[in-house]
């Protein structure tokens, strides 16, 4: 954190001799606009002056104009570029409007210079190509406007004669006029068709009811069909009136047809007589009323009985003959009618044929008449631009005119600024020394600190072990007799650990069998197994070590002791476990080995075989330390739990992710296994945040603390302190 903090003022102290000098002004220009006073007077001068402000910021910071502008002042030569400019002499300039007559324009630069003379030579380079802009585009506009409208001329004329060209070549028009011979044909058929089925239908009626009907029946049934070609003139109908009263009627008129006539509703007096038989009908009714009113008053044979039934016989004489004819012209007119729809049927292919011929046509002459259209209109669009050309790129006459500084620092520059650079020198080295040490802890996902984890985990953390040579953490057979040299420090955190298993009472009783195990492999839990029982072992307990992990276990390696008979050949009854289990050098110390790897072993040890075993061990030991394999990947430790009082969680510090940790004591926690807590392996003193935070844990401060008590490190023998003797 230090060196991160001193990095932070470093950098500000390099920013601070490196970096450029800048200086800064800010000059106000007043924009004369010249508006006619007719568009003045228009509510689209607020969106002239929005656009208009809009366009002069964009030029007056646009990268031609203040290259332009440091050239005229010799800041720039002729083959400089603006990117250089930016660079090297006007990294900023700034437009911001304070009203919508006067602006202020703002110039950041690397030299006085630039901050004195830019603003006003940038102000005259708008006013002069504001001109040559004008003239270039005057002349440009005239010679493309002239060389379009003589290309739209040439298309014009092209399309015209291609038109004439078509309408000769296509006839169009002869086609249109087939089309119009031929239109009625699919009408007439339908009409035909619709006629034919009304006649059918007749006849069907006067072959089923001919006697029921009578003469006046089939008369008035056989009339009552509309004559081929016109409408049947009925009361109520409405008709043209062309002077004659009884004109046959009309019975849809369109609007245009309207025009120019007089409409007649048609009166049931003006369709009297259109029919001969219906006069003769009126005539019989009448003639059989008198003969009904005279039967009162003459007898049969009285003359004028005689008489009206003469004059009854004539009408239905008459009727029978109007009968007879009626049925004659209904047969004709069916036989008509149907050579009719016959002759329409064949014409109808015809008719098809001149749709489709005159729809083609009439597409491609569509399609060239919209060309001719498209030219035409662009033709008109072009002359009106030449007539109303502007030549002016403002929507009025525009003058910009410099009116001096109102902030100019020319010979402070404004940046690099002492105070500011030194406090943001503070803050980097702050955030750095806060940030990056603190970021690097919560990235890291291994377990570092032991309270921490043990809050986590909701396991107390029984002890840690420090990160040693491997030859003095294995050496267990610690005897006087041996010479074992393995420092006192190392020993007594394997007694913190021992005295913690102790204290911490399980519901299944006494701390007899306890199980060693840990989430992955590597983490070091063999040889805190063989330490812990060291630790039981050098309080006079007679101890066991049983190395369960019968595909990779090294115990034998630690106790330097042979395994080539061991708890496989136990489990397979190769061997008696008495002959099995072997003494180390160290007092009160056995290890059981796990001798020869056979595949399938690893079963036997959930089976009643491994529960005998171990019952009969708890006989002959005081305590008993299960070296087990890995919790997460493998079965063995799930059942060997329920064997154990507790388990011990060895965790390998900086290396074993946390989220192992946490799988390997849900899974176990499931199983309602007890938890003496966990130790924190091969912690590195050498890393200051541990030597912080477990310095009471290291040699330094045990032999310290031995050696004001009277005690020599490394053995157990006190020494006699060098004080001077009491006063008496």
């Amino acid at each position: 954190m230090i060196l991160l903090m001193a990095s932070g003022l470093l950098s500000g102290l390099v920013l601070f001799v490196y970096y450029r000098p800048t200086y800064t002004s800010s000059a106000l220009i007043r924009v004369n606009q010249y508006v006619d006073a007719s568009k003045a007077a228009q509510a689209t001068v607020k969106d002239m002056n929005y656009q208009l402000m809009r366009s002069l910021t964009l030029q007056l910071s646009s990268g031609y104009l203040i290259l332009d502008a440091a050239k005229s002042i010799g800041l720039a030569s002729k083959s400089t570029s603006y990117a250089q400019i930016r660079e090297s002499v006007v990294p900023d300039v700034r437009i911001s409007w304070l009203d919508q007559s006067h602006l202020e324009l703002k110039v950041v630069g690397f030299s006085p210079k630039v901050v004195r003379e830019l603003p006003e030579a940038l102000t005259n380079s708008y006013e002069s190509s504001k001109i040559k802009f004008r003239n270039e585009f005057r002349e440009k506009a005239i010679k493309r406007y002239v060389s379009e409208i003589a290309l739209v001329r040439g298309k014009v004329t092209d399309q015209l004669d291609t038109r004439l060209k078509f309408e000769e070549e296509s006839a169009l028009a002869s086609a249109q006029i087939e089309l119009e011979r031929l239109s009625n044909v699919p009408v007439d058929i339908v009409r035909t068709r619709y006629r034919i089925e009304e006649m059918e239908r007749v006849q069907e009626v006067l072959v089923k009811q001919k006697d029921v009907l009578g003469q006046i029946g089939q008369l008035a049934l056989l009339t009552s069909l509309p004559k081929m070609g016109s409408d049947a003139l009925s009361s109520g109908s409405i008709v043209r009136h062309t002077g004659d009263p009884k004109s046959s009627p009309f019975n849809y008129v369109s609007p245009e047809d309207k025009k120019g006539f007089t409409q007649v509703v048609v009166q049931p007096d003006m369709v009297e007589g259109v029919e001969p038989w219906r006069d003769l009908e009126k005539k019989k009714r009448a003639v059989e009323e008198k003969q009904r009113l005279n039967q009162a008053k003459f007898l049969e044979d009285h003359p004028e009985m005689v008489k009206i039934k003469d004059e009854l016989r004539e009408v239905s004489s008459a009727l029978d003959l109007e009968l007879e004819v009626a049925l004659k012209a209904f047969d004709l007119e069916y036989a008509s009618s149907k050579e009719k729809l016959k002759e329409l049927e064949k014409r109808l292919p015809e008719y098809h044929k001149a749709t489709k011929t005159f729809d083609e046509k009439k597409m491609g002459y569509d399609l060239m008449h919209k060309g001719q259209l498209a030219w035409d209109k662009a033709y008109q669009q072009l002359s009106q631009q030449i007539e109303s050309l502007q030549y002016d790129t403002d929507t009025g006459s525009i003058n910009l005119e410099f009116r001096g500084f109102t902030d100019i620092r020319s010979e402070i520059p404004v940046s690099p600024s002492k105070s500011k650079l030194g406090m943001i020198g503070c803050l980097l080295g702050l955030g750095l020394a806060g940030g990056i040490p603190f970021l690097l802890r919560r990235l890291n996902s291994s377990v570092l600190d032991l309270n921490e984890f043990a809050q986590t985990l909701g396991i107390p953390g029984i002890g840690i072990v420090p990160k040693s040579d491997p030859q003095v953490l294995e050496q267990v057979n610690r005897s006087p007799t041996v010479g074992a040299t393995t420092p006192n420090a190392l020993l007594e955190n394997f007694r913190l650990i021992r005295s913690s298993i102790v204290l911490n009472k399980s519901p299944k009783g006494e701390a007899r069998v306890i199980m060693v195990t840990s989430a992955r492999p590597g983490e070091g839990k063999t040889t805190v197994a063989a330490n812990i029982g060291w630790a039981f072992s050098s309080m006079g307990e007679r101890t066991l070590v049983i190395d369960c992990d019968l595909r990779r276990g090294r115990m034998h390696h630690v106790v330097d002791i042979t395994h080539s008979i061991g708890l496989t050949d136990a489990l397979t009854g190769k061997a008696d476990v008495e002959d099995c289990i072997k003494k180390t050098a160290a007092d009160q110390l056995w290890v059981f080995p796990r001798g020869p790897v056979v595949a399938g072993t690893t079963e036997l040890l959930n089976t009643e075989t491994f529960t005998h075993m171990l019952k009969g061990l708890r006989e002959k030991y005081d305590r008993i330390i299960l070296d087990t394999p890995p919790v997460l990947g493998l079965s063995e430790t799930a059942f060997l739990q329920s064997h154990a009082e507790g388990v011990v969680l060895v965790v390998k510090s900086a290396f074993t992710p946390r989220k192992d940790v946490e799988d390997a004591f849900h899974n176990l926690s499931k199983l309602d296994a007890h938890f003496y807590g966990f130790v924190l392996n091969q912690v590195d003193f050498n890393k200051r945040a541990n030597h912080y935070h477990y310095y009471y844990y290291s040699s330094s401060y045990y032999d310290s603390n031995w050696e004001e008590s009277g005690v020599t490190p490394g053995t157990n023998q006190k020494t006699k302190p060098n004080r001077a003797p009491p006063l008496t």
